[in-house]
């Protein structure tokens, strides 16, 4: 009976001692619906909890770091860009937690609106470490304005700016939604929480500047500046203003101490500061 009981000890603790021995992958989504030609933002964890071996990670290391992505169905993998690596070369040791963040669509092509599966992968001697698979959506949003912009330097070339509007994590979103007549998608703009109280704005300069404005609720205003170029499109600025009405009604309640405690903040997700 004791030898029984030891032989059952040994085996759990050689059991134990080879879960431990692994390589922990995941992968965690910005979200899981995502509008056409927005960056596919993910961030993949990996914890080296081999005893003695190191991680060497690279596109000439022995170990391997990939992303794969199918579209509707495991069966239909979609091919990555291999002019690039998924990760810089490096050296993880045992014990130690790497977290990398990337953009997906900078490898894949998901432009087709559609379903996706995703996963993270380790290749260590032979064996494949995998990350639980999770599923993206993307879709075009509902399309509310659209303007273009021509070129001087450039009469071939137009670019196309549509305002579209989706539900993301419980409120409604305005997207800038930009393509050129070449083909050429730029990435899409999160313009912020949106209220379909009133019609959204967008203006179109001849001198490249492009500027949005639209309720984002009962009290604000979202404004923003974007210079379009023929070869470049950039945020230059984002503006938050309150409405007039809400900004005198304010005034008033200050001035009374009426105003409630507006000190506590909303702690922003990891994407927020990429």
């Amino acid at each position: 009976m004791k030898k029984h009981l030891a032989l059952i000890v040994a085996i759990t603790a050689v059991a134990g001692q080879a879960f431990a021995q692994r390589v922990d992958v995941s992968l965690t989504l910005a979200y899981t619906v995502f509008i056409t030609g927005e960056p596919v933002l993910v961030q993949a964890e990996l914890t080296n909890n081999l005893m003695r071996d190191s991680l060497d990670i690279g596109d000439d290391a022995k170990d391997k770091f990939l992303i794969e992505v199918c579209k509707e169905t495991r069966n239909d993998e979609l091919p990555p860009d291999e002019s690039k690596p998924f990760i810089k070369p490096l050296t993880l040791a045992p014990g130690s937690k790497l977290t990398h963040r990337m953009e997906v669509d900078k490898w894949f092509d998901v432009a087709d609106n559609g379903k996706y599966l995703i996963r993270a992968v380790l290749v260590h001697n032979g064996m494949r470490y995998e990350s639980e698979m999770k599923s993206f959506d993307i879709v075009p949003g509902t399309q509310l304005k659209e303007g273009v912009q021509m070129f001087a330097n450039k009469q071939n070339l137009q670019r196309n700016f549509k305002l579209v509007h989706w539900t993301r994590n419980q409120s409604r979103h305005l997207f800038l939604r930009i393509e050129d007549s070449d083909g050429q998608v730029w990435d899409t703009i999160d313009l912020g929480e949106f209220s379909r109280a009133e019609e959204p704005r967008l203006d179109i300069s001849p001198g490249g500047e492009v500027t949005t404005f639209h309720r984002a609720n009962a009290d604000n205003f979202l404004r923003t500046v974007i210079w379009s170029l023929p070869d470049s499109v950039e945020i230059d600025e984002r503006n938050v203003l309150l409405d007039p009405d809400v900004s005198s009604a304010t005034r008033i309640r200050a001035h009374y101490g009426d105003l409630p405690d507006q000190t506590e903040q909303k702690k922003s997700s990891w994407w927020k500061f990429w």
